[in-house]
């Protein structure tokens, strides 16, 4: 079993908390977060997107019981205040949602715990090793001590990519990212940094900035000044897609392209990437596991060197999914 401490108990930190309870192969021993403890176990027991947790859950006075089992709660901000050795922590999860930096996962490993793995994009790509499922598994070294899955929307889309360029060539490729609204979005016109980020997310389709496609040029080093990705923010609170145009080398039906993926998703990225026929939309994929679920009906092509896949994701539930993934990873080299 390998004990984890989560840093910070956000969207991320939430949907770990619900998948890994009753894994057998996960223990999470303390939860660090600044915001009131009492706040934090209303919003894990009640959500409005998952639902209630079904659990027994109850406050103690260090921290929570689930089912029982009792979780420390505490309030360090960072990894200076922090005692991870006599936590007995294996993994620290920084899943505070902001960038990261060497100095700050190394803060972390000095205080006791073996491993640091960070759920978003380091500040610098070069500080702390990217890893993306079923993308650059082959070229990550799992017995460093620092980790980062980089982006909910690299973690869809690049895996796909290897594969096309694997069975095809990738010449170019474009990305849209389409998702819901996060904390980072305003409810209503408020001025601030930024002027359509201060725009009211549940009224508006918002263009924002994404590094999406730095993330994928890290992983997969042969789409380097190939690729561009754009995002814009809509008005759901869950399930999103990815619209991804690529150039390929070698002509292939739309069938063909359809084929590719489904053979990936039964082998190499079994229970990472998928393929659906049905006719689904947003709300369809809010709590899937997968990294990415291709639209088959969706997938469209020019002269059999263009195509265009729609992939759709649960950009915080299928993202948790790959970090318990790596957890399990890391527990066989601790």
């Amino acid at each position: 079993m390998t004990n984890i401490s989560l840093v910070g108990f956000g969207r991320i930190g939430r949907d770990l908390f619900r998948q890994t309870l009753g894994d057998e192969a996960i223990n999470i021993v303390s939860i660090s977060d600044t915001a009131d403890k009492a706040n934090l176990i209303y919003l894990l027991k009640y959500d409005s997107i998952y639902g209630k947790l079904d659990a027994k859950i109850e406050e103690s006075e260090t921290g929570i019981i689930v089912n029982g089992k009792e979780i420390l709660f505490n309030s360090w901000k960072n990894g200076n205040e922090a005692n991870w050795a006599e936590l007995n922590t294996d993994i620290v999860i920084l899943a505070t949602g902001k960038p990261k930096t060497k100095n700050e996962v190394e803060e972390h490993l000095s205080k006791g715990c073996k491993k640091v793995i960070v759920a978003s994009t380091p500040e610098n790509f070069e500080d702390i090793q990217i890893y993306v499922p079923g993308a650059n598994d082959d070229s990550v070294d799992m017995n460093s001590s620092s980790f980062s899955l980089g982006s909910n929307t690299a973690n869809a889309v690049a895996p796909i990519l290897k594969v096309l360029h694997n069975e095809l060539g990738v010449e170019r490729a474009f990305l849209t990212t389409i998702h819901g609204y996060s904390n980072s979005n305003r409810l209503a016109d408020v001025a601030g940094e930024g002027f359509r980020l201060n725009r009211a997310a549940g009224e508006n389709i918002i263009p924002s900035i994404t590094k999406s496609s730095d993330v994928v040029t890290n992983v997969l080093p042969f789409i380097k000044n190939k690729i561009a990705s754009s995002s814009m923010t809509v008005p759901i609170p869950d399930g999103s897609t990815v619209d991804l145009t690529v150039d390929i080398t070698k002509e292939c039906s739309i069938e063909d392209i359809n084929k590719i993926i489904e053979k990936a998703s039964d082998s190499d990225l079994k229970d990472i990437i998928g393929i659906t026929y049905d006719p689904i939309v947003s709300s369809d994929v809010v709590r899937s596991t997968l990294s990415g679920l291709v639209d088959g009906l969706a997938t469209m092509g020019i002269n059999n060197k263009k195509i265009k896949l729609i992939i759709w994701f649960d950009n915080g539930w299928g993202y948790a999914a790959r970090i318990i993934d790596t957890i399990k990873k890391l527990g066989q080299v601790l």
